[in-house]
């Protein structure tokens, strides 16, 4: 029996962990309050993680003989037929009743189902298909003029707009109809309009021309403030200001399946979490966005996330922890006076140009920093490592659009190594900071990188952004 199809919900349930499946203790490795809440008759909100490892070796082999570094839309078609069939059989296992199919995500081997009872849930952990269960954990949104201090008008005057690509905009969705994004009353009308999508993920009835908390919108603005020549596709995972792994999960997934249709060359995440990740996040078995993240990148799509903004010295966010996204914390663009108190308890006695705020999280592989205090876009005025992360995808938009036949890892090493050095105070670590004039130079060599590594087990994720970014008080008033 197939899955009955439900309403896409997701519950913000208690814990974010996977199972590990193909032995008899795979049972055991659920948390306890699953197995018993199913034993009591309380369903369930999962993850599912299933095994596609014939679908990714068919689809390398095709990439290398057509020649491509990317899946195309026929190689993506393929991918997407082969998941499909692979839940199907997943779904066969279960029977009438026993579960409700929440979200089947087309374009990534994954399913979010509603579990009704003990015995389907153990079914699912005795099959070799299944790679991992994750619980579904809320997601809360993170949180001028910048673009000189990156060199951008420089290179926008040389005409690298970021013409004919687009950012994904995985957000709060967007206020298209302010002029930043050209007065727009629908996507892509009238001519003008930078906006090539809108939609929303959730199910829930959100209107797609509006963003009452304002996130989505100045994030966007800042995007496409660095490439005035692209164009946004805006994705609402949140409802109420809260959102959920597997929403998040869902609009990459749309960004993978629209990919073609827009052009789409960056991602940006002004997403993390609480967590202290002191190494990175890439073991798929205990996080469910390593997958999601290197469907993208095989598609030739460049996730970017921000760090987050929790004063972390050693450590950072998810998904900004996971290999291949690039990881973006934030520095002051402007002498902006002080202090400042932000809302992770740290202080900036002052500030000025290329100085790191102390609520920007930091560790050895952060990727960049980029102006994320304080940003005016769209209107709105915010501060935090959501507002820095925004200016890196513009610049991969612009860069993208520019040289086309690169390779993404070329891109992120344009990005690194013609930044401005910065040593954070706190750790003694030096990150390049943007400068959009000296990524669009010469190219430069592409270090060694890998996308498919291994984390310490274990690891329990909460996520979390903070609206209006971190917040702040003393001498200005909070952006939201």
């Amino acid at each position: 029996m197939e899955i009955v199809r439900g309403i896409r919900h997701a519950a913000l349930s208690c814990g974010f962990v996977l199972a590990l499946i193909g032995t008899p203790q795979a049972a055991d490795k659920v948390p306890a309050g699953v197995l018993e809440a199913l034993g009591t008759g309380r369903p369930q909100e999962l993850i599912l993680l299933l095994d596609d490892l014939d679908i990714e070796t068919e689809a390398g082999l095709r990439r290398r003989k057509a020649g491509l570094a990317y899946d195309d839309e026929s190689i993506l078609g393929f991918k997407a037929n082969g998941y499909r069939m692979l839940k199907q059989r997943v779904q066969a296992e279960l029977g009438p009743g026993e579960a409700d199919l929440l979200a089947e995500y087309s374009h990534l081997p994954m399913l979010f189902v509603r579990l009704r009872t003990r015995a389907a849930l153990e079914r699912i952990l005795r099959r070799p298909d299944v790679k991992a269960v994750y619980e579904n954990r809320p997601i809360y949104p993170l949180l001028a003029y910048s673009l000189p201090f990156i060199c951008q008008p420089a290179v926008s005057s040389r005409g690298m707009t970021g013409i004919g690509v687009t950012v994904a905009v995985i957000d709060t969705g967007i206020d298209y109809t302010l002029a930043d994004f050209g007065s727009c009353t629908a996507p892509g009308a009238p001519a003008g309009c930078k906006v090539a999508a809108s939609v929303d993920v959730t199910g829930n009835g959100v209107t797609l021309n509006t963003d009452p908390h304002g996130h989505g919108t100045n994030v966007a603005g800042i995007a496409v403030g660095v490439a005035p020549g692209s164009r946004i596709a805006a994705v609402n995972v949140f409802s109420g200001g809260t959102s959920t792994s597997a929403w998040l999960i869902d609009g990459i997934n749309w960004t993978i399946a629209n990919k073609a249709a827009h052009d789409i060359t960056a991602m940006n995440m002004s997403l993390g979490d609480g967590g202290n990740y002191g190494q990175p996040c890439g073991n798929s078995q205990t996080n469910p966005f390593v997958t999601p993240v290197n469907n993208a990148r095989s598609a030739g799509i460049l996730p970017v996330a921000a760090s987050g903004n929790s004063g972390l010295a050693g450590g950072m966010s998810n998904p900004a922890c996971v290999p291949g996204v690039v990881s973006v914390g934030a520095v002051y663009d402007a002498d902006w006076g002080g202090p400042f108190t932000w809302s992770s308890g740290c202080t900036d006695a002052s500030s000025g140009p290329d100085r790191i705020p102390c609520f920007s999280d930091s560790a050895s592989f952060l990727t960049m920093l980029a102006p994320g205090a304080f940003v005016t876009a769209a209107g709105i005025q915010l501060a935090g490592t959501s507002q820095a992360s925004p200016h890196v995808a513009g610049a991969v938009a612009v860069l993208r659009s520019a040289f086309p036949s690169e390779t993404l890892d070329q891109t992120v090493a344009r990005l690194t190594a013609g930044g401005v050095p910065v040593t954070d105070p706190r750790n003694g670590i030096t990150k390049p900071r943007l400068d959009l004039e000296a990524a669009a130079g010469p190219p430069v060599a592409v270090p060694a990188l890998s996308f498919r590594g291994t984390a310490a087990a274990g690891l329990t994720l909460v996520l979390l952004l903070l609206v209006g970014g971190p917040g702040r008080r003393g001498g200005r008033k909070d952006p939201l």
